[in-house]
């Protein structure tokens, strides 16, 4: 057995505990307390908050050499034009290589979970290998190009249609239907941006008239909002869906009724900068809200701790249980992950605390220190002890 003692332990279900221990045997957590519950020998982290490691709810890794490459100049629609046409030129050693990258990212900022939206496949190897828990989701688009073949899904730890306008409805209840049979999470960016609420509220603005030049088909325009589409099509039961930047009184309402999780990723909603969050709104409908950081090519560092510093309106505590507690739930992980609990997974991270902080959950959201140790399964993942 292994006990692992710091200034504080923030299990994130109960309480901080003030010189803290988590007792670990193998892969699980068998216990946690105060150092005097437990008999050493200690390995002492010193002057560190103990915690679960963060859960990534939405994130593309093998995009992670895209930073910095697409500056955002005003609209969506010629930037995802624009991170299509660059997706084109990429070839599979660049994949990789991006891949690899955004896992390196994540373990140095203290990520052990990540809800990885592939669209590599070939990566999905790679990632397997990745020393973080990675759960891939197969990136899905059939308006204009062919899906992937539904005998490659069961690969994969859940499937991702991408978005509204670039999914049919037959592909959506595919996709969900596997996902619900087969229990795999199901993922999906929706509400995403104005161009977007243009084209299926209106039948007009950018989006919809490069879609329409294109050859896409337009009747499922005009009608209402995306979100009203997509519970239409009968696919947001238990969703987690991404984004939901622009949300009407009803659209919150169908999510709240679906039981969809919605993944917020702050540092993506600063570059597109779109307006405030609807933060305040999904919670008092009882919406789920979690954490992700999207891509490096929309600005993200692929460091939590950027998101978690994003809310004034919730406490640091409350901050952390959607990066942890609620990503885990909404990932089909209660109870193994998100938590420090006897009996979940032993994927914890040391974040150092300054020696005034008196606040833990605090101490964590401000801090851009290196973590001083990630570990996944038991096994030290990344340590600069």
């Amino acid at each position: 057995m292994q006990l692992f003692r710091s200034k504080f332990v923030l299990p994130i279900a109960a309480p901080p505990i003030e010189d803290g221990v988590v007792a670990m045997d193998g892969e699980w957590i068998v216990g946690v307390g105060k150092r005097t519950d437990f008999d050493g020998p200690f390995t002492d982290l010193g002057e560190c908050v103990l915690l679960p490691g963060f859960i990534n709810a939405h994130c593309h890794l093998d995009y992670s050499d895209m930073a910095g490459r697409l500056p955002f100049r005003g609209s969506f629609t010629d930037w995802i034009s624009e991170i299509t046409g660059l997706k084109r030129t990429w070839s599979a050693e660049d994949y990789e290589a991006s891949a690899r990258r955004g896992v390196d990212l994540l373990l140095r900022s203290g990520t052990t979970t990540v809800c990885d939206i592939e669209a590599a496949p070939d990566n999905l190897e790679i990632v397997a290998e990745a020393p973080v828990r990675v759960l891939s989701c197969l990136e899905m688009i059939d308006v204009l190009t062919p899906a992937a073949s539904e005998s490659s899904w069961k690969r994969f730890a859940g499937i991702s249609p991408h978005a509204p306008f670039t999914v049919s409805a037959t592909l959506y209840r595919r996709a969900f239907t596997f996902c619900q049979t087969w229990k795999r999470i199901f993922t999906t960016h929706l509400a995403e941006s104005l161009d977007e609420a243009a084209m299926f509220e209106r039948a007009r603005g950018p989006l919809y008239e490069r879609l329409a030049a294109l050859g896409r088909p337009t009747d499922d325009c005009g009608h209402g909002s995306s979100v009203k589409l997509l519970d239409g099509y009968g696919v947001l039961r238990g969703a987690l869906v991404v984004h939901a930047n622009w949300l009407s009184d009803d659209d919150i309402a169908r999510l709240a009724r679906a039981r969809a999780t919605v993944v917020h990723c702050p540092s993506s909603h600063r570059f597109f900068n779109h307006p405030p969050f609807p933060l305040a709104r999904l919670r008092e409908a009882g919406v789920a809200v979690c954490l992700g950081t999207d891509s490096a090519a929309s600005g993200s560092t692929l460091d939590m701790r950027a998101e978690l510093g994003d809310f004034s309106a919730v406490r640091p505590s409350e901050a952390l249980a959607m990066a942890t507690m609620a990503a885990a739930k909404a990932l089909h992980q209660p109870g193994v992950t998100g938590t420090l609990t006897a009996g979940s997974r032993a994927d914890l991270i040391a974040v150092p605390m300054a020696a005034d902080a008196r606040d833990p959950a605090e101490a964590v959201v401000a801090s851009r220190a290196p973590v001083r140790l990630s570990m996944v399964n038991g096994k030290a993942v990344h340590d600069e002890r």
